[in-house]
């Protein structure tokens, strides 16, 4: 994790110029943005499209590991890049079964291993559990959708867009949107256009729409942005329902700043919570599209989790969906929609021998993956303190022991630099750097987003005090000249150096 790594595209993440501080908290108030321009990258954009086609239809290790560029793309989404070329080792791991607690992934102490593993569960025989990965991925899906269902009842715009926005991904032309009825939404209301009354109609709309802005432009993000405005302007103007004296375009704007911690809230809801528990539980006993229907406490979290609760006492309908193949274009799922389609491709029949790898959820994760450790190698590539600084920032929540920090470099610098222990504890006995790194910090205020900002905006200020900043950004600080003798590293507390290098300037 200390040496940036080049790839992922030609795309660029910058935190601007200055102290790791500053270019982190600008990183933080631009990340969104940026990872929209990255992603859209030629080579990405190409490379996603390649493994979103793919990615569902992979059955082997042999299979993954024999296409090139399918196999590179995954290793970059886990974050192993550095191990595209140990094929050897990549078998073992993929191969492993883990629910054996001897297997070769469970006894490797790197836990991107583990992940790999467990999103494609080859290892597992045909009757195992359903893997861990894809219980999270439909939990996942779950608080989505109770987020943004009540996100809709206070503004209906807003769960319209966010909607729209993430659907735009997966479909080809005009029609495809037209197709999806809430995605048509969206675009009747901007170009006040009548429900078509039959297929010609609807061609000629598409065909309409094309010629207005070609679908190849739609997914370029200011042009996204631009369509995004103009459908919130019309929305506002028609004096639609927006909950709040303020315009639904500055809703959208500050939803873009608080979504993640927003939804991440909803999720240790009691109620939502609860909920989620009974998926871990239960998922992994369910075996056939009997067991999913006779569970009257699952059944409905996974149908909201696809946005079908509507359907929770149409069983013959849903058995009908669950029993059919949905890549077959004729079969029952893929006529009846959309919902159903995803529905059917993680949950029937002809799908679960792989327990569901080939699934939307699936190659949504993996993608995911790809977007997330492409930015953080971007912007290693600028300031590798960003990168460590957002690597921290996505494993620490998970984080319940200090054990998994040490056993993670980039995780032990963060800790070690922001905490001010030397660099040389790590020679010591595991026990007895765990034992100072807890008289330092609880982990379990990990969990706080709060807190953990705070160790984050530490660690930055460190980095540049102990001279690693290569623009010369500590150097140049008077204030940091000031603390640390004009030497580039310091013995005064971190949080009195955050104080003092954050402090107003008249």
């Amino acid at each position: 994790m200390t040496v940036a790594l080049t790839g992922f595209g030609a795309g660029t993440v910058s935190g601007g110029t200055g102290s790791s501080l500053a270019q982190w908290q600008l990183l933080g108030r631009t990340a969104e943005r940026q990872k929209s321009i990255m992603m859209n990258d030629a080579t990405n954009k190409a490379d996603t499209a390649y493994a979103r086609s793919k990615l569902p239809n992979v059955g082997t290790v042999d299979e993954l590991m024999s296409d090139r560029r399918l196999y590179t793309y995954v290793m970059r989404a886990f974050g192993l890049e550095e191990q595209i070329n140990s094929q050897a080792l990549v078998r073992k791991v993929l191969e492993s079964d883990l629910s054996d607690s001897s297997s070769y992934a469970n006894r490797i102490s790197d836990q991107r291993f583990r992940e790999l593993a467990a999103a494609f569960n080859f290892g597992a025989s045909s009757s195992s559990k359903t893997s861990p990965s894809f219980i999270n991925q439909v939990g996942d899906l779950y608080v989505r959708e109770v987020y943004e269902e009540e996100l809709g009842k206070k503004n209906e715009s807003l769960s319209l867009m966010l909607n729209f926005t993430r659907s735009l991904s997966s479909k080809t032309s005009w029609s495809d949107v037209m197709a999806d009825p809430e995605m048509a939404k969206v675009v009747r209301l901007i170009y006040d256009l009548p429900v078509p009354g039959g297929k010609a109609e609807a061609a000629q709309q598409a065909k309409d729409l094309e010629g207005t802005i070609p679908f190849k432009q739609m997914k370029l993000p200011n042009v996204l942005s631009n369509f995004q405005d103009t459908f919130f302007d019309v929305w506002d103007g028609k004096g639609l329902p927006r909950g709040s004296v303020v315009e639904s375009k500055v809703q959208w704007d500050m939803l873009a700043r608080t979504y993640d911690r927003d939804k991440a809230a909803v999720a240790t809801r009691f109620d939502v919570k609860r909920n989620l528990d009974a998926l871990a539980k239960t998922l992994p006993t369910i075996d056939s599209v009997d067991d999913l229907l006779k569970d009257k406490t699952v059944l409905p979290v996974v149908l909201k989790a696809f946005d079908l609760e509507e359907k929770v006492k149409d069983t013959t309908y849903l058995r009908k969906v669950l029993e059919s193949d949905p890549n077959v274009a004729t079969s029952f799922a893929a006529k009846a929609g959309p919902k159903e389609k995803v529905l059917a491709q993680a949950f029937s029949l002809t799908n679960s021998g792989a327990k569901r790898r080939g699934s939307p959820a699936f190659v949504e994760d993996v993608v995911n993956r790809y977007m997330t450790q492409s930015f953080e190698v971007s912007a290693g590539n600028a300031n590798e303190a960003l990168r460590l600084g957002l690597y921290f920032q996505r494993k620490a929540g998970s984080l319940t022991s200090w054990y998994q920090v040490l056993a993670d470099k980039a995780l032990s610098q963060v800790v070690r630099l922001a905490l001010n222990i030397p660099e040389a504890s790590a020679q010591m006995d595991l026990d007895r750097q765990a034992d100072m790194l807890s008289s330092k910090l609880d982990i379990k205020k990990l969990k706080d987003p709060a807190e953990v900002s705070k160790l984050i905006d530490r660690f930055m200020l460190m980095w540049d005090v102990n001279g690693n900043n290569s623009s010369g950004a500590a150097a140049s600080s008077p204030v940091l000249q000031l603390l640390s003798g004009g030497s580039g590293r310091t013995s005064i507390d971190s949080s009195t150096l955050l104080a003092a290098a954050t402090l107003r300037r008249y």
